[in-house]
């Protein structure tokens, strides 16, 4: 199904999406300022697509911030095919592309992936239901600016399951509306990848991603729960980045307080207060009740289920998996 998009036409993350008495707005992103990429189409920070919408760095050519709005109740089956290609609103240069991806995967094949953000199944819905709309919203996310390098084992591992179990299977309670905000944590003291882009820029890749999740309890008050992730286990593995630089400028010991996130198994997942979040990404949340109160982080453990229901149909693979220990 090949569809056009006409970037003018996709309204984006949608700040009232919970009730203009629950606003959620986008993260203060005012440290970032400088690096942002901008909208030549608008002159604005925003790119947005359909349901969802991206802060981009230009300096890091990923996402700051994939903001999304996920009506759980509207979902409908779609085509899961799509390719990845280029947001023609940004310069040259602000963006990864196929052939950054290829040479990621020089050292080992098929080791990083492009880890969407904002995920295909989190928007793949329509208000009134026509599913050519919802394949058109999912196809949606397949821009480069809405993924980030992720290692195979990370992209397919307890992350992907994280939010098909917070949201497409109703975790959180009265789930039919929620919207989320992702991205990699991106700091200057990120390991640099051992294969350089194809323009010959050095480049440094993220080993720490989050989430945090919105939504409403029956109090009707507004609720928010973070997650945490890590992936410099297995870049390391696979000899991927250049170690002695990571430990010159003393990046280990600085984020020794985040060991397990960098030390992750492969059935594990962190929930952590979203003031973590905040002082590891520099961004600035909307106030709400956070679910976790506790600095020590929560190990999330994954439970193989069986295939039950026509949600189900919408995750990418079987069998599909529920997180036990979520505090919600």
């Amino acid at each position: 199904m090949k569809i056009e998009y006409k970037y003018k036409n996709m309204k984006g993350y949608n700040i009232y999406f919970l009730g203009e008495r629950n606003v959620v707005k986008m993260p203060d992103y005012k440290e970032f300022i400088d690096d942002i990429a901008i909208n030549n189409e608008t002159s604005k920070y925003e790119l947005d697509y359909i349901y969802y919408s991206v802060i981009q760095s230009k300096s890091r050519r990923v996402p700051i911030i994939s903001a999304s709005n996920i009506y759980r109740t509207k979902f409908g089956k779609v085509d899961r095919s799509g390719n990845f290609k280029k947001d023609n609103r940004l310069n040259d240069g602000e963006q990864l592309t196929s052939n950054d991806y290829k040479r990621f995967n020089t050292i080992k094949a098929a080791a990083i992936e492009k880890g969407h953000m904002t995920k295909r199944e989190d928007v793949q819905w329509d208000l009134k239901g026509v599913e050519e709309d919802a394949q058109k919203a999912a196809i949606s996310t397949f821009f480069y600016p809405n993924a980030a390098p992720q290692h195979d084992s990370l992209n397919n591992g307890p992350w992907k399951y994280l939010e098909n179990s917070v949201i497409i299977k109703g975790r959180v309670p009265n789930p039919a509306k929620v919207s989320v905000f992702t991205g990699p944590v991106l700091d200057n003291l990120d390991p640099e990848f051992k294969v350089k882009l194809h323009d010959g820029t050095i480049f440094k890749i993220p080993i720490l991603f989050w989430k945090v999740i919105y939504y409403l309890k029956d109090d009707s008050k507004l609720y928010k729960a973070g997650f945490l992730m890590g992936q410099i286990n297995p870049l390391k593995k696979d000899d991927l980045i250049n170690e002695i630089g990571f430990r010159e400028f003393g990046v280990e010991e600085k984020i020794s307080s985040l060991k397990p996130f960098l030390e992750f198994k492969e059935d594990e997942n962190y929930q952590v207060p979203v003031s973590l979040i905040e002082e590891l990404t520099k961004l600035k949340f909307q106030d709400a009740i956070d679910c976790h109160e506790n600095v020590k982080p929560t190990i999330l453990k994954l439970e193989e289920v069986q295939i039950r229901s026509f949600e189900d149909t919408l995750l990418d693979q079987e069998p599909t998996y529920e997180i036990d220990g979520l505090l919600v």
